[in-house]
């Protein structure tokens, strides 16, 4: 009897940690679908099209939808979360996800409407799984946030580091973009098996009539979606440019180019498990801010003034502060909220001002290259944005909430 007793609580001990740590596995499991299809699309651009017959136009134009459609959909979250609750709309998400993923194998209409789709859906999930992990975790809910950041920006890094190989393992770019709709399946089950044992759970309020415009009157709010929107405005212009830019003005070859910015991304896992919980200890997040922004500022200095001189640094710099900021602006839609509906509001209102915003970067630097023949332009344009992401994120930073009123 004497020792029946520790075995049984030591599988009582083992249940409860499974029931804890279950619904972390199923929100990093769809985590990982919110970067991975669409990122898998950049490094499969010529041969997408050469066998859908597409110009280069019409593929910028694919590589351009998802953060369009991010912008556009992710105001609609809160209502789709009030109508099915948090776990049922991420629910929809995933499913739309897998629906976008198996339309790209229809030519290149399908291309085009299953990115559309997949975008929508990857939109509704990176809205409201903050919103889920504070529904499950509550107060615990940015450690739990910064595994799944890390999950986010590790399937961005695996979609691209995977295209290939996939699409060759299959024997055409679209039969290798299908193959995603693996992950996207089993996420689809787990997700499934969370919204049923969380059937009965207390949905969130729809958001008072005029709310999408209201929230942007409240200070903490805007600030929140300034620090979100010029983070991304960095981050994705850093993606879209930074080999180039290493390539012309640093002297590297285009490998050693593609392998800097690989450098750079990578950096995002390890902070985005870390940076959550350490910056959540404390009321205020001002010291975080500067961690994340600093960098980026001195990487960007490096590549205007002297970027020949030390191209890995100015890289490693540039992914540490993104890498910081990323996970840090999303910790910050949790906890300047009071409670799940807020947060799924503030998130909603963030990523679609933010990712709105995000997409001018890319566009902007692209532009001022093409206008003038040269990358210091669009640089100092960064450079400009990274300040203004600086003095949001203080703003951002301070402790305190939003206002009951929205």
């Amino acid at each position: 009897m004497s020792q029946q007793a520790p075995a049984d609580a030591g599988r009582v001990g083992t249940a409860r940690w499974w029931w804890f740590a279950a619904p972390a596995v199923a929100l990093v499991l769809v985590a990982l679908c919110l970067r991975a299809p669409f990122a898998a699309v950049g490094p499969l651009l010529g041969e997408l099209g050469d066998e859908l017959g597409l110009s280069t136009g019409a593929l910028a134009v694919v590589t351009a939808l998802p953060l369009v459609c991010f912008g556009l959909v992710s105001s609609f979250a809160p209502s789709l979360a009030a109508r099915l609750g948090v776990h049922g709309a991420v629910l929809t998400g995933v499913a739309l996800i897998a629906a976008g993923v198996l339309l790209r194998i229809a030519g290149a209409p399908g291309l085009f409407a299953g990115t559309v789709l997949l975008s929508g859906g990857i939109a509704v999930g990176n809205v409201l799984l903050p919103a889920v992990a504070r529904a499950e975790y509550g107060a615990r809910a940015a450690v739990v946030l910064g595994v799944i950041t890390a999950a986010m920006s590790g399937s961005a890094s695996i979609g691209a580091g995977l295209a290939r190989p996939m699409s060759s393992a299959a024997g055409s770019a679209s039969a290798g973009l299908l193959l995603w709709g693996a992950l996207v399946l089993v996420a689809l089950l787990a997700m499934a098996a969370l919204t049923r044992a969380r059937r009965g759970a207390p949905r969130p309020e729809a958001a008072p009539r005029g709310a999408r415009t209201a929230i942007l009157r409240d200070p903490v709010a805007l600030a929140v979606t300034l620090f979100f929107g010029f983070q991304s405005l960095s981050f994705y212009s850093m993606l879209t440019w930074l080999a180039d830019v290493l390539e012309s003005g640093s002297g590297v070859s285009p490998v050693a180019a593609g392998g800097l910015l690989a450098v750079a991304t990578g950096l995002a896992v390890p902070l985005a498990l870390v940076v959550p919980g350490l910056a959540g200890r404390r009321p205020g997040q001002q010291p975080w801010v500067l961690v994340g922004t600093v960098p980026v500022l001195a990487a960007i200095a490096g590549l205007l003034l002297a970027p020949e001189a030390a191209p890995l640094l100015w890289a490693v710099l540039y992914g540490f502060g993104s890498g910081v900021s990323f996970p840090l602006s999303m910790m910050l839609i949790v906890a300047r909220s009071r409670d799940v509906a807020q947060t799924g509001r503030l998130s909603a209102t963030a990523q679609s001002v933010g990712y709105l915003l995000a997409a001018t970067g890319p566009l902007g630097v692209g532009l001022l290259h093409d206008a003038t023949g040269a990358w210091a332009p669009g640089l100092a344009l960064m450079f400009g944005a990274v300040v203004l992401q600086l003095l949001s994120g203080l703003a951002a930073a301070r402790p305190r909430f939003l206002s009951p009123a929205v």
